[in-house]
C-alpha cells in the first residue's frame, strides 16, 4: 500500500504541470504516454521487446498525432509505409513474428493513440473538461469498487473480470452524477443539468467499457498487469484504460454540445 501511495503521488505530481501548461507541453505528455503504452502492448504480444516492431509502432503513433500538420498524401504515404514495414517483419523473421501479433500491435497502437490524442484535443478546448473526465472516471472506479465489495452479487463479465459486479458498476455510474452536479453548479462548462448528467453517464459507462477491454486483452495473453512501470499500480494501460476509450467519446460529444 505504501508503494502504491508513493507512486500515485509521484505520478500525479509529474502529470499536473503538463496538464496546467497545456499546449505543446501536454501534447508531449500524451505522446510519451502513448509511446509507453505501445511499449507495453509490444511486450505483451511478443513476451519480449521486439525493437523493430516497437520502433515502427511508435512512428505510427507519431503519424497519428501529427496527421493534421501534414498534407493528406504525405501522411498516407507515411502510414502505408509503416504498415508495409510492419508486415515485412513477418517475412524477415521467417514467420517468428505472426500476422496476428502485427495486427494486434497495429490496431492497439492506433487505439491508444486516438485515446491520448483525444485527451490532448479536449485540453485544447478547456482544462476543466480534462478535470471533468478524470474526476468522472476516478469516482466511477472508486465507488464501483467499494459498492461491488458491499453489494455485488451478479457478475458483470465473468469471463473478463470476475471480480466486477453489475451492482458495483451501477453504483459507480450513479455516483458519477455528483460530478455532473458539481461541474454544473461551480463551473461554466455545462449550461444544462440534463446535458451534464447525460454526458457524465456516457463517460462513466464508456470508461468502464475501456477498463473491461484492457482486461480482456490482458486475459487473452495471460498477464496480470500491462507492465510494472508504475509500482503498485501496474502499467500505463492499467491506469489509463478507461480514459483511452472515454476521451474520444467525450471529444465527439463536445463537438455537438459546444
Amino acid at each position: 500500500m505504501k508503494v502504491r501511495i508513493i507512486t500515485a503521488i509521484v505520478a500525479i505530481t509529474a502529470f499536473i504541470p503538463f496538464l496546467i501548461l497545456g499546449g505543446n507541453y501536454f501534447l508531449f505528455a500524451t505522446i510519451i504516454l502513448s509511446a509507453l503504452s505501445v511499449y507495453e502492448i509490444t511486450k505483451i504480444c511478443f513476451s519480449y521487446i521486439n525493437k523493430s516492431v516497437l520502433l515502427l509502432a511508435n512512428l505510427f503513433v507519431i503519424s497519428i498525432f501529427f496527421k493534421n500538420h501534414m498534407e493528406y498524401s504525405t501522411w498516407l504515404i507515411i502510414f502505408l509505409s509503416i504498415v508495409f514495414l510492419l508486415l515485412a517483419e513477418i517475412i524477415i523473421s521467417s514467420h517468428k513474428v505472426k500476422i496476428v501479433d502485427i495486427s494486434t500491435v497495429l490496431f492497439l497502437s492506433g487505439y491508444v493513440s486516438v485515446g491520448f490524442y483525444s485527451l490532448y484535443s479536449i485540453r485544447i478546448l478547456d482544462i476543466l473538461w480534462v478535470l471533468f473526465l478524470l474526476l468522472t472516471i476516478w469516482v466511477t472506479d472508486s465507488l464501483a469498487y467499494f459498492g461491488g465489495m458491499k453489494f455485488g452479487k451478479r457478475k458483470l463479465s465473468v469471463n473478463i473480470s470476475p471480480n466486477k459486479s453489475i451492482e458495483g458498476s451501477l453504483i459507480g455510474t450513479m455516483s458519477a452524477l455528483f460530478v455532473a452536479i458539481i461541474f454544473y453548479l461551480f463551473t461554466n462548462v455545462f449550461n444544462n443539468i440534463f446535458v451534464a448528467m447525460i454526458v457524465t453517464l456516457l463517460a462513466s459507462i464508456v470508461g468502464q467499457m475501456g477498463d473491461l477491454i484492457e482486461s480482456a486483452y490482458k486475459r487473452e495473453y495471460g498477464v496480470k498487469d500491462s507492465s510494472n512501470l508504475l509500482p503498485g499500480h501496474g502499467g500505463i494501460l492499467d491506469r489509463f484504460d478507461s480514459i483511452i476509450l472515454s476521451a474520444p467519446m467525450l471529444f465527439v460529444l463536445l463537438e455537438f454540445i459546444n
